[in-house]
């Protein structure tokens, strides 16, 4: 991984010297790519909020585990978008009208202290440890798209109104993206996917739903799902090379040994072996 703050990478570097001590030093370096492929869930995950003071409930479904190549979808169903006054005899709305999302990257590290500058250890009477280095953070997005059409809405009555709608997201073609990762000495890097709503408040008469007003109203409705981004974990093991044994040729099972069985009747369970003739066919058979 190369992230904006912490870079972690597998080197490895051979050196062989003649032994005579003649002739040159042979030096070999290899950098080993080393990705992080974790398996996908074949359900998706499923999330509810509700957004109050209003009765807005959304229903999300979608997938914990992404992948930096191909496309992510997430599927979301909003209810209680209408509400009847009783009072004022009109049907009140919230219709959608903006819809954003973003893949936030969120890297720490910790930025160690050199010698010069490390502090000295604690003294007895001091209650916190002395720092020996410093917590960074960075925020950054790697993928984002506005959209202010694409879903199916619905505003037939109180009860009935809803949209629905499925988001296609996925990280920036030129972003610099870095799986998710957490080690021992404090560097991690996290997602999460963010969803940010603009709906507004509208309303028309229960006889004449056709005369919509607006009231100039509005809200923002914002949600967060953490997401791992990881590496696809490719076809696996190749079977045409590496398969695994078949046992077709193999020849019939030997005879099953009874519990309870005689001496006198042994012979009729198993078959006569090469030294054992039969000479005739009403001589009985007799072992060398």
């Amino acid at each position: 991984m190369n992230g904006p703050l912490v870079s972690i990478a597998y080197e490895f570097k051979a050196e062989a010297i003649p032994k005579c001590g003649f002739g040159n030093t042979l030096k070999f370096d290899k950098t080993f790519d080393v990705k992080r492929a974790l398996p996908t869930s074949e359900l998706p995950h499923h999330s509810v909020r509700i957004f109050p003071p209003t009765n807005i409930k959304a229903n999300v479904q979608f997938p914990q585990v992404i992948h930096p190549v191909g496309q992510n979808t997430l599927s979301m169903r909003l209810d209680g978008l209408a509400r009847l006054n009783a009072k004022a005899d009109t049907l009140e709305y919230w219709k959608l009208k903006k819809l954003t999302w973003k893949l936030e990257e969120v890297s720490k590290a910790v930025a160690p202290a050199c010698e010069k500058h490390t502090p000295k250890d604690a003294k007895e009477g001091d209650q916190q440890p002395a720092k020996k280095g410093v917590q960074r953070t960075e925020t950054r997005i790697i993928g984002e798209k506005t959209m202010f059409s694409g879903w199916k809405s619905n505003y037939s009555g109180p009860d009935n109104s809803a949209v629905e709608m499925e988001i296609e997201y996925l990280p920036g073609k030129n972003s610099k993206f870095v799986c998710d990762t957490k080690s021992r000495d404090g560097s991690e890097v996290v997602h999460q996917l963010m969803l940010e709503m603009v709906v507004s408040q509208e309303w028309a008469p229960v006889h004449k739903p056709s005369l919509i007003t607006q009231t100039g109203v509005g809200r923002i409705l914002r949600m967060h799902f953490a997401t791992v981004l990881t590496e696809r974990s490719g076809i696996g093991i190749s079977w045409d090379n590496e398969s695994p044994p078949i046992y077709q040729d193999v020849p019939p099972s030997p005879p099953a040994y009874c519990d309870e069985i005689g001496a006198g009747a042994i012979f009729e369970h198993f078959e006569p072996l090469d030294g054992m003739s039969n000479t005739s066919e009403g001589r009985s058979l007799s072992p060398i």
